[in-house]
């Protein structure tokens, strides 16, 4: 019999860097051409089973809007999650930069550290990119974070930076028994 797992997952970034279009991808292998900006939360979900392993795992993805407006808003959502996808766009500096404060607010919400996976997006713009890989590489491994680079547009990568994250989380959860989102 393979194992089950659930987990909450946040989504983090700035507006605008592709977080509920990669959700959408990941969880409908959908891409919405025109951007909708989320105002306060959204959540899917999707089950899948593990490569390698046929765990089973079910993730609550949350999906918080990225404006500063709503920070209030996004501290109770915060609890219960067990990772996360930390995403900036390539093409625009200041999503990068603002990653620390990302990693911070989540940090302080949940009043411990969670797995996170740098999710390095908008990589088919190549052309407009602000952030090279090395940059992103460093600071994912400064900071003990995975690091994917992905495209929402093309799908390249997406699967793969939740897949890494449900891997990290099922680890974690097999290393802290008393953790209430493992079950398996």
């Amino acid at each position: 019999m393979s194992a089950e797992f659930r987990f909450k997952i946040v989504m983090l970034g700035d507006g605008a860097v592709g977080k509920t279009a990669m959700t959408t991808r990941f969880t409908q292998d959908y891409f919405e051409a025109d951007y909708k900006r989320t105002i306060g939360t959204d959540f899917s979900v999707k089950r899948l089973v593990m490569p390698e392993s046929d765990a089973h795992v079910t993730l609550q993805i949350w999906d918080l809007a990225g404006q500063p407006r709503f920070e209030f808003v996004r501290q109770g959502f915060y609890r219960g999650s067990r990772g996360g996808l930390l995403l900036y766009d390539v093409t625009r500096r200041r999503t990068f930069i603002n990653a620390d404060a990302w990693k911070e607010e989540a940090f302080k919400n949940l009043k411990d550290k969670i797995p996170l996976v740098v999710v390095a997006n908008k990589v088919d713009l190549a052309d407009s990119r602000a952030v090279s890989k090395e940059e992103g590489e460093k600071y994912a491994k400064k900071n003990g974070f995975l690091y994917v680079e992905s495209s929402a547009l093309t799908g390249e990568n997406v699967e793969q930076a939740y897949l890494a994250l449900c891997k990290t989380m099922i680890e974690d959860g097999r290393s802290k028994p008393t953790n209430p989102a493992f079950q398996g």
